[in-house]
């Protein structure tokens, strides 16, 4: 009898799994949808008609769409260009806008001088390997961003010697997608397995 049960939790627990791709989009999809309806209910409370709230809507979807279509075509945006010029010369907010600007560029790849290394580091003890974002370094000391699975926004910013860490090839993207996927989607995995040193 509890070789049936051990069997059947086994079931559902691979059918879970299965499932897993499609819940993940389903649960982005509720959240694109929660902040769309948020969005919409504060603009038409603001504007009291929904023809006008629709197109608001619209037009920012259209600005968004413009403004990564010049990014990704020019390197750059007139637009986001007045605004930087605009805040750097706010001293309230300055510091908080260029810290929140450099990890906009660090989550998205920004240019090509503004790219991040992946390495591994062991964290949280000796002997477990993590994925992480090289940030910053000052001498051999190295500003390292540990991202959490599913959720590689999230996670913890340390402090350790260059020694310590085990430089990879691995892309931002490809690194994301190992931390997204709790690690279903295994990239250069020969090159990981290889950095990794084995138990005496």
């Amino acid at each position: 009898m509890s070789s049936i049960i051990k069997l059947l939790l086994r079931y559902i627990f691979v059918g879970a799994l299965s499932l897993l791709p499609l819940i993940m989009v389903l649960m982005v999809v509720n959240y694109l949808e929660g902040l769309g309806v948020s969005a919409y209910l504060s603009l038409h409370d603001y504007t009291n008609s929904f023809e006008i709230t629709i197109a608001l809507m619209v037009a920012v979807v259209a600005l968004f769409a413009i403004l990564g279509y010049s990014i990704e075509k020019y390197g750059r945006s007139v637009f986001v260009a007045v605004i930087d010029r605009a805040f750097e010369k706010i001293p309230a907010i300055r510091s908080v806008y260029s810290v929140s600007k450099k990890l906009a560029s660090m989550l998205s790849g920004g240019e090509e001088g503004t790219k991040k290394e992946v390495v591994l580091v062991e964290y949280p003890k000796e002997n477990l390997w993590v994925p992480a974002y090289l940030l910053n370094r000052h001498k051999n000391i190295c500003v390292l961003f540990i991202p959490t699975s599913p959720n590689p926004t999230s996670g913890y910013t340390v402090l350790v010697d260059e020694s310590l860490i085990k430089k990879t090839t691995l892309t931002l993207q490809e690194a994301s997608s190992f931390i997204i996927s709790m690690g279903a989607d295994f990239p250069r995995r020969e090159e990981i397995v290889d950095l990794i040193p084995t138990a005496n």
